[in-house]
């Protein structure tokens, strides 16, 4: 009995999936990919190999960039500043808690990053995309 609720207590674990997204490759100001469609349990495995970045969640529209330090909303995220200069490759892991929309950028020199289209989203809606998103960073 024992041994069958802990085999159940661990599937949902083993069935998560994890997501790599690379931020910065060649020097560039992306997130590769820049979208993610996760479910509950699954993470996201964020690692810069390039210069110093962040991945915080911000607003769909309006404010978007930069993305204010702590990150947007319940259940966001802020890596805080991670940096490659050194070669580290250094990672910022989150675990999906909800299936809700989520916008984040880099919130590097001001802003910049972010309006110059180093963005991602997680789980887009039909209402709510990534395209629109990229355009509202570029814009703000």
């Amino acid at each position: 009995m024992f041994f069958n609720a802990l085999l159940l207590a661990l599937v949902p674990a083993a069935l998560a999936a994890n997501f790599p997204v690379t931020i910065g490759a060649n020097n560039t100001l992306t997130f590769s990919p820049d979208t993610v469609v996760a479910a509950i349990g699954d993470t996201i495995t964020f690692t810069v190999v390039s210069r110093n970045h962040s991945t915080t969640t911000t607003t769909f529209s309006g404010s978007v960039c930069p993305p204010p330090p702590g990150g947007v909303g319940p259940n966001g995220w802020d890596s805080g500043f991670l940096s490659d200069i050194d070669g580290s490759l250094p990672t910022f892991t989150y675990k999906v808690v909800d299936t809700a929309p989520h916008f984040a950028a880099c919130m590097q020199a001001a802003g910049a990053h972010c309006r110059a289209g180093m963005t991602f989203a997680l789980n887009p809606t039909a209402a709510q995309t990534y395209t629109q998103f990229l355009a509202n960073a570029k814009a703000s």
